[in-house]
Parts: C-alpha cells; sequence; structure tokens
C-alpha cells in the first residue's frame, strides 16, 4: 500500500478552472501526449458551461463529488448526484454544467477498469491487481495509518483495512 499525498498531486489551470492529476499510468506517460492506459484526477469548473476536451480512443467515468452536476453526452442529459458515477465514451461531445469539483477516471479503450463509489463504515477491501481509494473529506485510517482527507492509496494485489465511515470512491484496473 502506498499513500499519495496532495502535496504528489498535479496541478494545472484549464480554462474552467484547476485540474488535479492523481495518478497517471504508466508513470512516465503525460496527458497533453494523450499516451496513458489510465488516468485518474479532479478538477473545479466555475463556469457556467464546459466542454470538454475530446479523448478519441479512451473511455471516461466522472462523479461529482461536493455539489450536483448536469451532464449531457450523446444527446442524453444526466443530473448526478455527489459520489453517482456516470461512465461515457470520451469520444463524445460532453458538456457539463454547476459549480462543482468532480473526480475521473479515464482509460484507454481496451483496457480494463472501472470505478465507483462507496459509503463505508469500517471496510476491508482486497484487491486482485491494483487500485486506487480516494478519500475527498472524511477522516480515515488505513492499515492503523491516517489516511489524510484530498488523498489516495495505491493498491496492488493486496488487501486494506479503512476504518471510519463516509463516502470513498475506488478505481480498479
Amino acid at each position: 500500500m502506498k499513500f499519495i499525498k496532495r502535496d504528489e498531486f498535479k496541478d494545472s489551470k484549464w480554462s474552467g478552472g484547476v485540474t488535479t492529476e492523481v495518478f497517471i499510468y504508466p508513470e512516465e506517460a503525460s496527458v497533453s501526449e494523450k499516451n496513458f492506459d489510465l488516468r485518474i484526477s479532479t478538477a473545479t469548473c466555475e463556469l457556467e458551461e464546459s466542454t470538454y476536451t475530446p479523448y478519441n480512443g479512451f473511455y471516461r467515468y466522472i462523479t461529482p463529488i461536493d455539489n450536483v452536476m448536469n451532464i449531457k453526452t450523446r444527446g442524453e442529459e444526466y443530473e448526478l448526484n455527489p459520489y453517482e458515477v456516470l461512465f461515457f465514451d470520451g469520444d463524445a461531445q460532453t458538456k457539463s454544467s454547476g459549480d462543482v469539483r468532480d473526480f475521473n477516471l479515464i482509460i484507454k479503450k481496451g483496457v480494463h477498469a472501472k470505478m465507483y463509489s462507496l459509503n463505508i463504515n469500517d471496510f476491508k477491501y482486497k484487491v486482485h491487481d491494483k487500485a486506487i481509494i480516494f478519500n475527498y473529506d472524511n477522516r480515515l485510517k488505513a492499515n492503523g495509518e491516517k489516511f489524510e482527507e484530498f488523498s489516495a492509496v495505491y493498491l496492488e494485489n493486496e488487501e486494506v483495512e479503512i476504518i471510519g465511515n463516509g463516502k470513498i470512491i475506488i478505481a480498479e484496473f
């Protein structure tokens, strides 16, 4: 288990706010070159309406983590409450609205991954491959160590015991 703390995240500005890269795989990949298999990030949006950067050849998962998000993709409209996850094609023209911080998983087509949220109250989790668990604002412990707010843990073929309660987001790959 490896903690990924807030000061290890990579912030960059975009036209509507700030995007914060939590994890990218492989590690030497670059989001600007779109040569990654998987990217996990969180972003703020301060615009009334935002048009997403197209990610041709990728799928996306997204969830708001602090407010309601309205999202439109492929002619369908969704109103997502905090921690409700939407899966959609990165090729599709997508727009969203709402003053929100979101959490994203972008995966190259052909790479197996999924993202979901859980409401936990003391939780044991075993991953058979790799996973990132994101803690937005809960007071938790992971295997007896402080699991800070706005941080993540990286797991590879191992088990973790998380003590505390609240919502977490898990990305498995």
